[in-house]
């Protein structure tokens, strides 16, 4: 059950439906700040005051705070009913499940307003960082806004715990998804109100994932993401579990994985969809350089470590064995941005390759062989393969 509370009359049971649609309540704002919260009855009225005394003396547009509380055991639902009486701008949500991911789900998808935002209700982001937040969205200039406490220029202070688990998982999305954003999890995000209905209709995830999928979701789509580096303080009286948070985020990472490994998570956005850039050659040829440059100085080093034990032949087919996935992937992902790699191009290219340069290192052992020569061979057959590489990557790359 959903009761949405706006301004009620508290001599009844705080306990009804309004219907929006139907005149209640002030004219639909800009932007819709939505507080998701579980059993804070000790903090939500001193937070609430807080952020409507900001977004009223600070903020430049018209706005909303809307708090979900997500089946409080507390008095929660008291306070947050207190809180829709005494303020215009503010309403309260009520909910018989748990989930920060269900939460905005019925928040966003119920709103009237332009952008719809949300943040956590012990308000550990700087509020000053709300308006660079919304302002990209408001302009059309980007689809989704996060704050970014690994961002240059954010100023953090959180137990190295946090810290240390927050980076790991970051660090994780961005080697399996190649994803530029760097701080999924930060509780400070918005978007705007037609791009949220769109990707939150496909969203999985009710609970804490439901922040990740929504951002992967969006990337894999061509949304633009701004990313806000924000001053944040870690709440010393958090009850998240950690452990538990964690696990879950690994499971939807890997569900998400799967799920784009079988060509899922395309949405379809009509008119919201971003123009797609028709010749982005430029970009791709510094990242097919960079990423093999990488490969190659790695592909070398083993090269020269193994020679001596296995020889030149055998050292080469390690060396370039050791480096074809990560290359493949990364090309597919990055330069091509292509949702998955294609392999079977990948193997003939790399079979070729491989026996080109063995049929070549023969030849130079048998002529007398000499690292000099070695290397000369390593050269000019690596450098055939990768131009047949990218032609090959070029032929079949897709902007997204």
């Amino acid at each position: 059950m959903v009761t949405i509370m706006t301004n009620p009359d508290l001599s009844v049971e705080p306990h009804f439906a309004v219907d929006r649609a139907a005149g209640a309540g002030p004219a639909a704002p800009m932007v819709d700040v939505v507080v998701p919260v579980y059993n804070e009855e000790r903090i939500l009225a001193v937070s609430v005051v807080r952020l409507h005394e900001y977004l009223s003396s600070r903020f430049p547009f018209t706005f909303r705070i809307t708090i979900v509380d997500n089946a409080s055991t507390d008095g929660t639902w008291h306070v947050a009913s207190r809180l829709a009486h005494d303020f215009a701008r503010v309403e309260a949500v009520h909910l018989d499940r748990k989930g920060r991911g269900l939460a905005l789900r019925t928040a966003w998808t119920a709103s009237d307003a332009a952008v719809v935002a949300y943040m956590d209700v012990d308000l550990s982001t700087d509020l000053d960082a709300l308006l660079p937040l919304v302002a990209p969205l408001l302009s059309g200039h980007s689809d989704v806004a996060i704050g970014s406490r690994l961002a240059a220029g954010a100023s953090v202070a959180r137990r190295p715990k946090r810290e240390f688990i927050s980076r790991c998982y970051n660090a994780l999305l961005r080697l399996m998804f190649a994803t530029k954003v760097r701080d999924a999890q930060c509780g400070f995000k918005a978007v705007r109100a037609d791009v949220a209905r769109a990707l939150v209709s496909v969203i999985e995830d009710d609970g804490w994932f439901f922040d990740t999928e929504l951002l992967l979701l969006a990337e894999r789509n061509g949304l633009r993401i701004h990313e806000v580096p924000v001053d944040w303080v870690d709440d010393s009286d958090s009850r998240v579990n950690i452990v538990r948070t964690a696990a879950g985020d690994l499971a939807g990472s890997l569900r998400m994985a799967r799920g784009f490994l079988a060509g899922r998570g395309r949405v379809e956005l009509g008119d919201i969809a971003r123009r797609r850039v028709v010749d982005d050659y430029g970009r791709r040829l510094v990242s097919f350089a960079t990423i093999g440059a990488i490969s190659t100085a790695i592909s070398l080093a083993l090269f020269l470590w193994w020679r001596e034990p296995l020889g030149p032949v055998l050292a080469n087919a390690a060396a370039v064995t050791a480096t074809f996935f990560a290359n493949t992937w990364f090309h597919a992902r990055i330069t091509a941005r292509l949702e998955r790699p294609h392999w079977l191009r990948a193997v003939a290219v790399y079979l070729g390759s491989l026996l080109l340069t063995s049929v070549a290192l023969l030849g130079v052992e048998a002529a007398g062989g000499g690292l000099a020569a070695e290397l000369a061979v390593l050269a000019i057959t690596w450098t055939l393969a990768t131009i047949v590489r990218l032609a090959l990557l070029d032929q079949g790359s897709t902007p997204q």
